[in-house]
């Protein structure tokens, strides 16, 4: 088993654009730190044969999968089916990050 991770040291935003940092990965899953400054967001994309789980470390993030909009701010946790578009998003006037967590489908 690896050694935890603290993800403080991790975060960072930039003006020129979103920062994603990969923290983790087994061969069942993978663990994104994912960083937006206000007004940025990342273009929408699918993880084929994987399951998303969202965990929302400060400010707030809007993550529009195919089915709407789901706002999300510090402390909540969300799921969505990762073979299905998304692109989140920091709509607010504060620093946003967040952790996701791709997990790879039973039977893939």
């Amino acid at each position: 088993m690896d050694m935890p991770q603290t993800v403080g040291p991790h975060i960072e935003f930039r003006d020129e654009g979103p920062v994603t940092k990969k923290l983790m990965e087994t061969d069942r899953s993978i663990v994104t730190l994912v960083c937006l400054k206000p007004g940025q967001g990342l273009t929408p994309f699918t993880h084929r044969r994987r399951e998303a789980f969202v965990y929302v470390l400060q400010g707030g993030v809007r993550i529009t999968p195919e089915e709407g909009p789901v706002e999300l701010s510090a402390g909540d946790l969300a799921f969505y089916d990762g073979s299905k578009k998304a692109g989140p998003s920091n709509p607010g006037d504060a620093d946003a990050a967040f952790l996701v967590t791709l997990v790879r489908k039973k039977g893939d």
